[in-house]
């Protein structure tokens, strides 16, 4: 009998090791790394509270850890620039080098075979490794649920203008859903359209994009699929709305991009207007008159704006924009706005503090941005060129 328990023991334990997933080699720190870059994080790297660290930091403030331990770094290098030096870089940006050091280890984990990922102690960054660019892309998704998984669902929500279904219909969460929607009126057909078409029109490298992301899109749900069954991997913010984490898709990925899209297409994406514009600057002015008007209101290259690289011209949009090769104007009296959705009380949406309206403040004229700063190899210790860079997102390595 004692021996017939002890086979079985010994058999369960050889079944527990052999299921356990197989890991993706880790290579030492700094392998193919280019070497000299370093990052922040302003928001912290950690971007994800479960019940019990939301219930610590209403107790007593509290926060989870990495939840802002960049944002030092970011807020004394505002008082330290401009007289930077090269010595000083390290104060105010963290290193981001290809892998972690040993003694730096904060954990490792395989959320699939073939997949490994660690955190580096002092900030929590995430470094992917993965046996094939699949795994690796499946890491990425993966660890940025992980880090944000609330917010990723806010926005593919707001990009799809449904963000007051999701978190309420207070006026700023109504007013960015009207802003959103007249910017990418994209319905769900548009957004798969999209999806089916990049092998089409840009072959294997359009193949490439969309494998990448179904095994991007995987990673995501495969942490759904964990929170689901672990609170302490679920955001705290689905309990408090009443929601639960649904299963991502490849057209989430794709109504985000049209979300970023808007913010960074702010000096364009305007062409309608700006067309009836010279339509009637030159109705008023004539042809001519009218073109020079329209061009001295023009967003171009600012001549006197300050560049980083001096003396060399970089020539774009050499053409002229009156050029009749690919210049599409609407026919007179054919352009008719109409308002995406009931009009709303004059500022309320600018006096609610919802999500919606802090999206619509943040993204709005003055949109916040990353930055980065390039010291030449002149400047540089040792004779290399170096660079930094303030990010929202997650760092995460290449595939090793």
């Amino acid at each position: 009998m004692g021996g017939r328990v002890v086979a079985a023991l010994a058999a369960a334990i050889a079944l527990a090791g052999s299921a356990a997933p197989a890991r993706a080699a880790v290579l030492p720190y700094g392998t193919d790394d280019a070497g000299g870059f370093r990052n922040v994080l302003p928001p912290g790297e950690q971007g994800t509270d479960n019940a019990f660290q939301l219930a610590q930091f209403e107790a007593n403030g509290a926060r989870p850890p990495h939840w802002n331990d960049q944002q030092k770094l970011y807020e004394n290098l505002v008082t330290a620039s401009p007289g930077l030096t090269h010595d000083q870089i390290a104060n105010y940006f963290k290193d981001a080098t290809f892998g972690v050091k040993p003694e730096d280890v904060a954990s490792t984990e395989s959320p699939k075979p073939g997949v490994t990922i660690i955190r580096d102690r002092q900030y929590g960054v995430p470094h992917i490794y993965g046996d094939t660019r699949a795994d690796v892309a499946f890491g990425a998704g993966y660890a940025g649920a992980a880090d944000r998984l609330f917010l990723m669902d806010i926005l593919r929500h707001t990009g799809r203008a449904e963000l007051s279904s999701f978190v309420g219909g207070a006026p700023g969460n109504r007013q960015m859903d009207r802003t959103q929607w007249a910017l990418a009126p994209y319905t769900e057909a548009d957004l798969q359209k999209q999806v089916d078409q990049a092998p089409v029109l840009y072959g294997d490298l359009g193949r490439q994009v969309v494998d990448d992301v179904t095994a991007f899109v995987a990673g995501i749900n495969q942490y759904i699929a964990e929170a689901q069954l672990d609170p302490n991997k679920m955001p705290a913010e689905y309990a408090a709305f009443g929601k639960t984490p649904q299963p991502w898709t490849i057209t989430d990925v794709i109504a985000e991009a049209s979300l970023i899209g808007g913010i960074f297409g702010k000096g364009g994406g305007n062409e309608l207007h700006s067309a009836l514009f010279l339509q009637a600057l030159e109705k008023r002015f004539g042809q001519k008159a009218g073109e020079r008007a329209w061009s001295d209101f023009r967003s171009k290259n600012d001549p006197e704006a300050p560049t980083t690289v001096l003396r060399t011209r970089f020539p774009y949009e050499t053409a002229s924009a009156f050029s009749k090769r690919g210049l599409a104007l609407p026919d007179p009296g054919s352009v008719t706005f109409t308002d995406v959705g009931p009009p709303l009380a004059s500022g309320a949406a600018a006096r609610d503090s919802s999500i919606g309206a802090q999206l619509h403040r943040r993204l709005g004229d003055n949109p916040l941005a990353s930055n980065w700063e390039l010291v030449s190899a002149k400047h540089s210790r040792p004779a290399t060129r170096s660079a930094s860079s303030a990010r929202r997102w997650a760092t995460t390595s290449r595939r090793s």
